[in-house]
């Protein structure tokens, strides 16, 4: 049996250069686990920003005009430029709490587009900062073309950075009761109307959020305007249980129970329309969260459990920050949405940070291609797990610097196999405490992706279970 284990492995690799320590384990040992992992890649991506625009919201659309240059110019190497369709939405979606903006209502409604998953064609700046109300003036000014960003030459739209303006400034006049995942369906809904030529059939679709508050799920999911609670109505309804254990407010005549719309309708929404191939949907939440290792671990905490109308305690705060908007709070179905993604396809970072160029970075190379490979069971050793990439053997170890090919080598630390000015490193990675049985990532000089042209990545893998 340990002979047949040991043939299987060498003759599924190919490469007969590295060590692998086979004798330390004893025949009854060997457990074997083949895994198959096939993504959908695409030469082209359609990102669609979700922006929050209420009240607290004007550095954060500041610090993400200021990474823009560095997440488009990494897209545009991964997937050529013209490759990239982008439009921006916002959280707001109109209901009784916000309304048109007019004259009169001011605040917390909805600007002239009428948002509710309308692309935002309105380029915006930051004009002028007001002491007296501790707060920053926009200015605004149409321009239609700007809806649909479809080549490099457009993106300017989403942000110029001579002129600091841009559809990321979409003001903080929008809705209190924030509403990011709403505006998605919406929009995508709309591709036959305002959205046309947004949503290619085959291309990568990325849905990039940011918000510092939570989802409040669909308009009537909760009694809006309740006097005291106001929007954190939205996270005792997110929660699903309020202050002291109570199931709706008691200031509500109409008693709503706690429960917003499942995250789930925006999931199969978002994968029905690509076919529920895997690959072609990714989502990124940049929002509140407690712990950036595990975002999972964030949750909805009371100020006070004894005030049925409580504040919410903040998830986090930005470093260095003063003033009233250094706080942001959890963003828990955010995170739950980007889960279903699962590690391939979601992604969630803090936005309780001074500098959004890493991630932005992270982002576009995430959206490239794929960077871990959720594993379905643990694996005894590494030195034992073999894979393929698209029917090609990978070495456990390989040089750096290598151009359009992979050559393998012994293992940390040897010289021989490699070229001058080359060293030899792991290809991939095992974090066994990575979920629940862990991942294997590839490292950075290793672009499993290389080959898009072939629309499929196939990572094929056997590794020794335990």
């Amino acid at each position: 049996m340990k002979a047949l284990i040991i043939g299987l492995l060498l003759g599924f690799l190919g490469f007969g250069c590295q060590d692998y320590n086979y004798e330390q384990l004893s025949p009854a040992d060997f457990n074997t686990k083949h895994q198959l992992s096939t993504v959908e890649l695409s030469p082209e991506v359609d990102v669609l920003f979700v922006i929050d625009n209420s009240g607290s919201m004007a550095g954060e659309q500041q610090q993400l005009a200021n990474s823009f240059e560095i997440f488009a110019n990494r897209l545009d190497a991964l997937f050529g430029a013209d490759m990239l369709h982008m439009a921006v939405v916002t959280t707001g979606v109109e209901s009784p709490g916000c309304p048109s903006c007019d004259e009169f209502i001011k605040a917390s409604c909805m600007n002239e587009t009428g948002e509710s998953g309308a692309f935002q064609d309105r380029l915006g700046r930051i004009a002028s900062y007001d002491e007296n109300l501790d707060t920053y003036i926009f200015e605004f000014r149409s321009e239609p073309a700007c809806g649909i960003i479809e080549n490099s030459a457009e993106q300017s739209c989403f942000f110029d950075a001579d002129s600091q303006e841009g559809t990321v400034f979409v003001g903080i006049n929008g809705c209190g009761y924030e509403r990011g995942l709403a505006p998605i369906r919406m929009a995508l809904s709309d591709l036959q109307n305002q959205h046309v030529g947004f949503l290619r059939p085959d291309a990568t679709l990325v849905v990039v959020l940011i918000s510092d508050e939570d989802d409040c799920g669909e308009v009537g999911d909760i009694s809006e305007g309740i006097p005291g609670a106001g929007g954190r109505m939205c996270y005792y309804a997110a929660k699903g249980v309020g202050p002291g254990g109570t199931t709706s407010h008691p200031d509500d005549p109409t008693s709503k129970p706690y429960r917003l719309t499942s995250v789930d309708e925006t999931y199969k929404f978002l994968m029905e329309l690509k076919g529920n191939r895997a690959g072609l949907v990714k989502f990124a939440a940049i929002v509140g969260i407690s712990d950036p290792e595990h975002p999972e671990d964030t949750r909805i905490e009371y100020e006070d459990p004894g005030n049925p109308s409580s504040n919410i305690l903040p998830a986090c705060v930005t470093p260095a920050c003063t003033g009233r908007y250094c706080q942001a709070y959890p963003g828990t179905r955010y995170i739950e949405l980007a889960k279903k993604f699962g590690n391939q396809f979601g992604f969630v970072d803090t936005i309780c940070q001074a500098d959004f160029s890493g991630t932005m970075e992270k982002i576009a190379t995430w959206v490239g291609c794929p960077e871990d490979f959720q594993l379905q069971a643990t694996i005894e050793d590494a030195a034992l797990a073999n894979i393929l990439v698209n029917d090609l053997p990978v070495p456990r170890y390989s040089c750096t610097n290598i151009t359009d090919s992979v050559l393998a080598c012994a293992g940390p630390g040897e010289t021989d196999d490699c070229p001058t000015g080359s060293e030899c490193k792991e290809t991939w990675i095992y974090d066994d405490q990575a979920g629940e049985h862990g991942t294997i990532s590839f490292a950075e000089h290793f672009d499993p992706c290389a080959n898009r042209d072939e629309g499929q990545l196939r990572i094929d893998l056997l590794y020794v279970t335990p």
